[in-house]
């Protein structure tokens, strides 16, 4: 979801340029930097985005040039100025300090210069409107295009975790006849000097097998890669669902590998948690 927007849009009054920039979220977290005095818009911007950005950590920049000097009044509040003047002079009788007060300090003071305006210009917010509108399609744009990409290397890192699941295919009824020899074996060294009673045996041994099995979560995560595969040719919003089904993907793997008891089972499994790592950050990418 990285991806920039910019616009401008002027009038003989006015003009308004717009810049958005996006990173990787999870959510839509929105920062709007504001002139004080455009702070009465802010809802009105948020819905505008909310409704066309879904995701993302945006940056909002606007910036509006008044080329008409009639269209601000600057209304300098002279009671108030004259009451903190009074105010910083008793102040330096009390401490006994000289000093002489600037003109400039005193207009920097709060309220001395009000900056809001009561009356809302229409011009002025529809300017910053389509200018929203603007950027705010040139962002989805730069998304799309780096989108292309994006699904390049998700396309590629599946096929990578599938490749791996279809050798672990392969191996795992080989590494359950193995651990099964290695059992007989092991009791056959020990039957000389205990007795065992072999039905007993045999109804433990399918027991530790059963545990040991791996088949349940190789369909699993076959399930997971083919729906993972679909959803990605689905052209609509679903960067969420993407994300939920590879967090279900990583549990399937995990199960694998902590149930493998088997070193090339557990040096796939190794390959596949780093593709899948690969996939979770790029789904962030992804509205």
């Amino acid at each position: 979801m990285t991806g920039y927007g910019a616009a401008t849009k002027g009038s003989a009054n006015y003009q308004v340029t717009v810049e958005l920039k996006s990173l990787n979220s999870k959510f839509l977290e929105l920062s709007l930097k504001l002139p004080r005095v455009y702070m009465k818009y802010e809802q009105r911007l948020r819905n505008i985005l909310s409704q066309q950005l879904v995701r993302g950590k945006i940056a909002v920049l606007i910036n509006v040039e008044v080329l008409n000097s009639e269209k601000r009044t600057l209304q300098i509040n002279k009671a108030l100025a004259k009451k903190y003047l009074t105010e910083i002079r008793n102040l330096g009788k009390y401490l006994e300090m000289e000093s002489e007060v600037d003109l400039k300090f005193i207009l920097e003071l709060p309220d001395v210069i009000p900056t809001e305006i009561e009356k809302e210009d229409s011009e002025e917010w529809d300017l910053i409107q389509r200018a929203m509108d603007d950027a705010c399609a040139q962002m989805i744009l730069s998304r799309n295009e780096e989108g292309h990409a994006l699904d390049k290397d998700l396309r590629d890192c599946c096929d990578a975790i599938d490749v791996a699941l279809q050798d672990i295919k392969i191996l795992a009824p080989k590494r359950m006849e193995t651990i099964r020899s290695r059992i007989d074996q092991s009791l056959e060294d020990i039957r000389h000097k205990v007795e065992t009673d072999q039905n007993r045996f045999e109804q433990e041994l399918i027991f530790y097998l059963e545990k040991l099995d791996i088949n349940e979560e190789i369909v699993r995560l076959g399930q997971h890669i083919k729906f993972f595969r679909e959803l990605q040719m689905e052209n609509k919003s679903n960067g969420k669902q993407l994300q939920f089904l590879s967090q279900e993907m990583g549990r399937e793997i995990n199960t694998i590998g902590s149930k493998a008891n088997d070193a090339e089972i557990q040096r796939l499994v190794v390959g596949m948690k780093n593709d899948l790592e690969k996939i979770k950050e790029q789904v962030l990418n992804i509205v």
